[in-house]
């Protein structure tokens, strides 16, 4: 019984492949009625080759009246027996939404996807966009990355830039700078501009390739000439540092306002910069404000404190304070130390003793000898902060000895008083002969009378003892 079904179904594909080929010659020579007749014998058949043409003449309306619907039906019918010219069609008929096949990204995966693994080469790359940006499906980049790279072997120079860049960044799979290279290259060389920038960028880092900024400045130019943003700045950068091409400031501006018109903020800091040194151009304070404001509204730390600081020296201490505090809470240590001063002197807020200790803190700690000095200062008790003796003489002690005056003569105060607990006399008498040898005026009087009294209270052979220390005193750091 299976030997006669075996043998029924043999002849049964034989006839239709013959109907099908009798059909494809008639399609060819232009005969569709005939071609229509034949393909339809074999498309009922089973002949998927068969369904796919019957469906192209429903569709084109050859050999018959023109009817989507019917030409929808057989183009399903391949497909599900794994047609590869019919699960094209029905690939980007879903994905654009053609005639009455409404758009259905769900469906154009399956589709493009089907049609990917039978090596056709747009479907590939669509189906690579759609697990890309997870249209109609879960975002899967490693599934994404398998068709574009079908795509791209097959010559799609969208699937090769997409694939150039996944590569570039290690989005779906390993990062591999050699294979970006490889990719971006091909499409570059085509005129493609994003392709061209991250050349550019291989190229002045060395990436993937040898570090050239010639060539650098070469694909960076290609792009920018494009109308590339980044690659407007960073071309610019090149020639604000002279590498790759001649150092020219006024080329460099002029980029970065390029690059700036098509919304490249990260040029902001660099056209504040560049107006506040007067790179390129005129100084102008007004001008470097201006782009340090636009960068400091996109969040950009450095540049917050660049417009506090010229607030600051424009007499706006108050607009300052509330820059240097964005900054501050940003963990810039410039900014905090900026931001403690306003605090410590009462400009633009509120004298507040105990905010400047809160913001003095990090500046000192990262060695900032004048926040050492004025920690110093406000342990020794000041309004809103308690005495702390101890941390009085810790961070007067860090600030003396990097060779602070003012930081010595108040150490030598603290460590000649018994009631700070730490008394130390020769210590005491050392910082304040080191103070006396460096001030001037009214502060060395002071620094003289304290270093005498405290000799007062030495034996001679401490006091020669304490006098050679001084002698042997080298600053630290």
């Amino acid at each position: 019984m299976r030997v006669l079904v075996a043998l029924a179904f043999f002849v049964f594909a034989v006839s239709a492949s013959a109907d099908f080929d009798k059909g494809l010659q008639a399609w060819n020579s232009g005969d569709y009625r005939a071609a229509f007749d034949q393909f339809k014998a074999a498309a009922e058949q089973g002949d998927a080759r068969a369904q796919y043409y019957l469906a192209e003449a429903f569709y084109l309306g050859r050999g018959t009246v023109q009817d989507y619907a019917e030409a929808l039906k057989w183009y399903r019918k391949a497909a599900d027996q794994g047609q590869a010219e019919a699960l094209e069609k029905l690939c980007t008929s879903y994905f654009f939404g053609e005639n009455i096949i409404r758009k259905d990204e769900t469906e154009a995966a399956k589709m493009c996807g089907g049609a990917a693994k039978k090596g056709k080469t747009y479907p590939a790359f669509l189906a690579g966009y759609l697990y890309e940006f997870g249209k109609g499906v879960t975002p899967d980049l490693a599934r994404a990355a398998e068709y574009y790279k079908i795509a791209a072997d097959g010559g799609n120079a969208d699937a090769q830039e997409a694939l150039g860049r996944m590569y570039f960044f290690g989005q779906g799979v390993t990062q591999d700078y050699t294979e970006a290279a490889k990719w971006n290259r091909k499409v570059a060389e085509t005129g493609r501009a994003y392709p061209q920038y991250l050349m550019g960028f291989m190229s002045e880092n060395g990436r993937g390739v040898q570090q050239d900024l010639a060539e650098a400045a070469k694909w960076y130019r290609k792009a920018a000439d494009q109308g590339d943003a980044r690659a407007m700045a960073a071309l610019g950068y090149l020639y604000a540092q002279g590498k790759g091409v001649p150092k020219d400031d006024a080329q460099a501006l002029k980029l970065y306002l390029s690059a700036a018109e098509k919304g490249d903020t990260s040029v902001f800091p660099l056209l504040g910069y560049a107006y506040y040194e007067g790179k390129g151009t005129a100084k102008s304070e007004s001008e470097a404000i201006k782009w340090f404001r636009k960068a400091a509204e996109q969040g950009d730390k450095d540049s917050q404190y660049m417009l506090g600081y010229l607030l600051e020296q424009s007499k706006n201490p108050t607009e300052a304070a509330q820059w240097y505090q964005k900054a501050a809470e940003q963990g810039l240590v410039a900014a905090q130390e900026s931001l403690a001063g306003l605090y410590f002197s009462g400009q633009g807020v509120p004298r507040d003793y105990a905010q400047a200790l809160k913001w003095y803190q990090k500046p000192a700690e990262n060695g900032s000898i004048y926040a050492q000095y004025i920690l110093g200062y406000l342990y020794e008790g000041r309004e809103g902060v308690p005495a702390d003796p101890a941390q009085s003489i810790k961070w007067y002690t860090m600030a003396a000895e990097k060779g602070d005056p003012h930081a010595q003569l108040a150490l030598g105060y603290l460590l000649s008083d018994e009631k700070n607990g730490k008394s130390d006399l020769m210590t005491a008498h050392m910082w304040s002969n080191l103070a006396a040898a460096q001030l001037s005026g009214e502060e060395r009087s002071a620094a003289e009378r304290q270093r005498d009294y405290v000799a007062s209270k030495l034996s001679p052979d401490q006091l020669l003892k304490a006098q050679q220390r001084a002698r042997d005193w080298k600053p630290k750091g």
